[in-house]
């Protein structure tokens, strides 16, 4: 959360944009501008992409290379950029626990760090084709009846010809640090009727419309009606193939076992204020996480971190 300058916040903001400017913005690569809602958005230009990144919830919002028509990542055009909302859209991160909050406490869905204000640790010109940025969310004891152990959570993102995103937990605390975790990737799509999905043939699912059943994916995924499915001991690569833009992504992540794939399809897609009614048609969420029975147990003083890289593919020769 901002800090408590009720009385002009929007003056405020300026001096909060002016200061992230003065210790961290890179000449002709990255500054700090004022995004939607009053949230300070970091604006990235280099040879090689453009992006869009939220300090509020430490959220890519954007990834488009300089080569290429289309954007990444989708972002609703009814997004909500309120303090305590999640964004609908971009890759949030749903951390420290995937889904429902089962504690008892009346938290949100996905956990609590992307409904929060992160802090700029570094940023750096790698070359003019790369740019770096590295975010931290660090243990609040005010948050001690929410979660009782400390921890620092960091996010390195690289922006260049592909996206790069290491999200690692650091647990400080004297116990086991337990979470479930996701980058809960939301890609740009020309049709979701026509897109398919690549690398979780011959996997088994959990199928979260039917109960948790486990389930097994003999072909490639494709998406005929409204899907969301955890798979188990997927492998490291995964791709999407997309006819209408013409491209393939490929999503490449390393230290976790499961990933979700997710569409709300027509009704439930009209049911979501966040969402216009078609744009089910638009996106599809194919998310690298550690959650259902992949718990991460994390030691004391020890880190783990989630790994994945997002890369449009070269167009084959036609």
């Amino acid at each position: 959360m901002f800090p408590d300058y009720h009385a002009d916040a929007d003056k405020v903001n300026n001096m909060e944009i002016n200061r992230l400017n003065s210790e961290h913005s890179l000449a002709g690569q990255l500054t700090f501008i004022k995004g939607k809602g009053e949230f300070p958005f970091i604006s990235i230009q280099n040879k090689s992409a453009s992006a869009i990144i939220s300090l509020y919830a430490a959220q890519v919002l954007s990834f488009k290379r300089t080569s290429e028509p289309e954007d990444l990542l989708f972002l609703s055009r009814k997004a909500f950029y309120e303090d305590g909302r999640a964004i609908r859209g971009g890759i949030p991160i749903c951390w420290p626990w995937f889904g429902p909050n089962l504690s008892g406490i009346d938290l949100p869905d996905h956990g609590f760090v992307r409904n929060s204000v992160w802090t700029v640790v570094k940023t750096a010109a790698v070359s003019e084709t790369e740019t770096r940025i590295k975010l931290r969310f660090k243990y609040n004891p005010h948050r001690a009846d929410h979660w009782p152990q400390t921890f620092i959570l960091e996010l390195d993102i690289y922006v260049g010809e592909s996206l790069t995103l290491n999200l690692s937990t650091h647990n400080t605390s004297r116990k086991i640090l337990y979470i479930t975790q996701a980058l809960h990737a939301y890609f740009n799509i020309g049709d979701i009727h026509k897109i398919t999905i690549l690398g979780l043939e011959k996997t088994d699912y959990l199928d979260k419309l039917d109960n948790g059943q486990q389930k097994h994916q003999s072909n490639t995924v494709t998406i005929p009606f409204e899907v969301d499915r955890i798979y188990k001991d997927v492998k490291s690569e995964l791709t999407i193939t997309d006819p209408v833009f013409n491209r393939t992504i490929q999503v490449t992540s390393s230290h976790h076992k499961t990933a979700i794939v997710w569409n709300p399809w027509r009704y439930v897609s009209a049911h979501i204020a966040d969402l216009e009614p078609e744009d089910y048609k638009r996106f599809v969420c194919l998310e690298a996480g550690n959650v259902a029975t992949d718990i991460l147990d994390i030691q004391p003083d020890n880190s783990v971190t989630l790994s994945v890289n997002y890369k449009i593919l070269p167009k084959p020769h036609q």
